[in-house]
């Protein structure tokens, strides 16, 4: 959610090598109370980071649909306390700043459990809609702790998106064979924990030779590495902040850094 008014060369960290606005100024203008920014913030929010909280409040013994109903009050919260506030990039990552958040409004709702609920009787935005299938066919990893499970959905949830915005690119450009290498050969064994098919066969599948399977993998990762940094940039506070990201992204996928 950079601006691009104020910081059109995104490669480079916007004009005069300023970082672009990210998420953050918007979460401290939904502090300030801007409805207009708050509104902005909170659907990136719930866009970006149902599928964890959603995760996170599952593995802490919540069942489907209370958990469904915990994400919608816990985005209520957000847009009806004064959240944000507290918001600073300086103490920490974003991600962080929300698992914060999430904690302690889970704290809350156990001793407001028999309260009645106050979010907006349609809800925040529909899980049903955002999720498919996916919530009802959660299930947390043996003795994976609540943030670990917190992490490996955002991990997850981020890997898909990038991957569906450079299918988006490759088809635009008749590359298609280079989303699907780099989907079969290093994204889906490493999201399901499996051995990643030879790239011999791979190559046979696609038509291609083993050398231009190769060549074609090295494109798609680069490209992947570019649209991955302009995903996370939107939320991160700075460079380092995105190359750090970048990194527990590939540590918890087990898979070596994006070349």
């Amino acid at each position: 959610m950079a601006d691009k008014t104020d910081s059109p060369d995104n490669e480079s960290g916007g004009r005069d090598g300023v970082f672009p606005s990210t998420l953050w100024s918007k979460l401290l203008a939904v502090g300030a109370g801007d409805n207009t920014e708050c509104r902005d913030a909170l659907n990136f929010l719930i866009q970006r980071y149902w599928k964890p909280v959603y995760c996170y409040v599952r593995r802490c013994g919540y069942g489907e649909e209370d958990a469904k109903d915990l994400v919608q009050d816990f985005f209520a919260a957000c847009l009806r306390q004064d959240f944000f506030a507290r918001a600073d990039p300086a103490r920490g990552r974003f991600r962080s700043f929300v698992l914060g958040s999430l904690k302690h409004f889970l704290a809350n709702a156990r001793r407001a459990a028999r309260a009645q609920k106050r979010r907006p009787p349609q809800g925040l935005v529909s899980l049903e809609e955002l999720a498919g299938s996916e919530s009802g066919g959660f299930q947390p990893a043996g003795g994976e702790t609540t943030e670990a499970v917190f992490h490996r959905a955002w991990v997850a949830d981020l890997t898909l998106r990038v991957l569906c915005r450079l299918e988006q690119e490759c088809q635009a450009t008749s590359k298609l064979s280079h989303h699907e290498l780099f989907r079969l050969r290093l994204v889906l064994p490493a999201l399901e924990g499996t051995e990643p098919p030879p790239l011999r066969d791979l190559a046979v599948r696609l038509g291609l030779s083993e050398k231009q399977a190769a060549n074609c993998l090295l494109t798609a990762r680069r490209a992947f590495q570019r649209l991955l940094q302009e995903e996370i940039r939107a939320y991160a506070s700075s460079e380092d902040e995105v190359a750090a990201e970048i990194r527990d992204l590939f540590r918890y996928l087990g898979e070596v850094a994006v070349g």
